[in-house]
């Protein structure tokens, strides 16, 4: 009779510290919530040159065209499409007289873009010296 009452004091205690530790106590005190982030990234691009200025190098006399490859480069930093384009702008007679040659006129993100000069007609001009502002113009899509 001692074993079975010490046995069911054993249950009885081992009962009154195991439920109340896995029952959900409903006084405790929990909260959640949520916050949602949201941007916007707009698009944006920058354009620069190599160089300032060009210089072709002295012509020999009498040649007619004048290929000056890769003679600038130009830098175009974007996250977006982008289409590249130029105007031409001084002399009309030089203007008439050059090429630009671009090795691209459309791309994605950041780009190293060869822009090459070619002189064409150069015997139906008159000697001189002549320049032409090119501009250039980068946009993005």
């Amino acid at each position: 009779m001692r074993k079975l009452l010490i046995g069911l004091t054993v249950l009885v205690l081992g009962v009154a510290f195991m439920v109340p530790g896995l029952a959900k106590r409903p006084w405790d005190p929990v909260a959640s919530t949520k916050n949602e982030v949201v941007w916007t990234v707009l698009p944006y691009i920058e354009l620069s040159v190599s160089e300032d200025n060009f210089t072709f190098p002295e012509l020999e006399p009498g040649i007619d065209e004048y290929l000056a490859e890769k003679a600038v480069i130009l830098y175009v930093k974007s996250n977006s499409d982008w289409s590249l384009s130029f105007k031409l702008e001084g002399d009309k007679e030089a203007m008439e007289h050059l090429s630009v040659l671009l090795d691209a006129t459309s791309g994605h993100g950041s780009a190293e873009i060869p822009v090459s000069y070619k002189l064409f007609k150069l015997r139906t001009m008159a000697p001189g010296t002549y320049k032409v502002t090119v501009i250039y113009t980068a946009t993005t899509k």
